[in-house]
């Protein structure tokens, strides 16, 4: 006992640390924290500054009575409710229909179906072209390729309509639905990557057990995989939900900033204030702090009960 008397003992099992792994830890850690310091907090903390703040002869001063009174007076209009009610149907169709049909699509890829790798290669492509170069050429195929082959076909001609056929050129229901679509789709890649990984992650045992029980793919994707994948699943919902508000349903890189007011989002509405000049920065941070409240307690409910199922 005397010889280990003033020397430090570690624990079974526990690796001594040393002072130089510490500093050099401590080193890599440098440029993440910074970033989220700076790029995180430090934004977000000016943002909810500027909340409460309003811009005066060009300096900005505290005080919210501005902001909430222009806020008060939106929500009394029936057009900002119509950027609401977007913002949910967008929501919708983009993260709950958009996940079921990334879902199916997962699946025939986990499988190894015909053409999985085509569809592998498509579903990818809106990761590795500019958005502005796939609005580009989205727009020319819907918009004046579609039209002149239905033309070819069933003899439609689409230029003797409104907008001469080009569908772009109209501000009707119709656009907004194609504009939901291209959201869908040029979301696909990254949803169908992470299932697909998380897919590839259930043990071959689990699967062999259910075909030994006489599974066919319909129950096998119900009852094993889709349970298997559902905290994945979760994850993509609650994000959707919190950035119900934020997602300008690529507005902005179909019409820039003369988007129909009929088909504007929150976060379009948003961005355009934003892109209207410094003295909306006050307003726009305001909106922003009041659709964080309405949305957290809703992301934070939906993840107790995704949490809840998935258990």
């Amino acid at each position: 006992m005397n010889l280990l008397k003033g020397k430090k003992v570690n624990r079974v099992g526990k690796t001594p640390v040393k002072k130089g792994d510490v500093i050099f830890y401590a080193l890599l850690l440098v440029i993440p924290l910074s970033q989220i310091l700076i790029f995180y907090f430090g934004v977000n903390f000016q943002s909810f500054l500027l909340a409460f703040q309003t811009v005066e002869n060009g300096n900005l001063v505290f005080d919210a009575s501005k902001n909430w009174n222009q806020f008060a007076t939106d929500i009394q209009t029936k057009i900002f409710w119509t950027y609401i009610g977007n913002s949910f149907l967008v929501y919708l169709f983009t993260s709950l229909a958009g996940t079921v049909l990334a879902t199916l699509f997962s699946y025939y890829i986990y499988k190894r179906r015909t053409f999985c790798n085509f569809f592998k290669f498509v579903l990818f492509l809106p990761s590795l072209l500019p958005a502005i170069l796939l609005v580009i050429m989205f727009k020319g195929f819907v918009g004046n390729g579609v039209p002149t082959y239905l033309n070819y076909i069933f003899g439609i001609d689409f230029s003797q309509m409104e907008g001469g056929g080009n569908v772009f050129l109209k501000q009707n229901t119709t656009t907004i639905v194609l504009i939901t679509i291209y959201s869908i789709w040029i979301s696909f890649g990254s949803q169908v990557l992470v299932y697909t990984g998380a897919m590839d992650q259930i043990s071959p045992e689990v699967i062999e057990a259910g075909k030994l029980d006489g599974t066919n793919s319909f129950s096998e994707f119900f009852h094993i995989i889709l349970p298997s994948i559902l905290p994945t699943l979760g994850t993509f919902l609650i994000v959707g939900i919190a950035s119900i508000f934020t997602n300008q349903n690529n507005l902005f890189n179909f019409y820039g900033g003369g988007g129909p007011h009929e088909h504007y989002t929150i976060g379009y509405y948003i961005y355009l204030k934003l892109k209207d000049g410094e003295a909306n920065y006050p307003y726009a941070s305001f909106i922003g702090l009041v659709c964080t409240l309405f949305v957290l307690p809703l992301t934070f409910g939906v993840r107790k009960l995704i949490n809840k199922v998935s258990k």
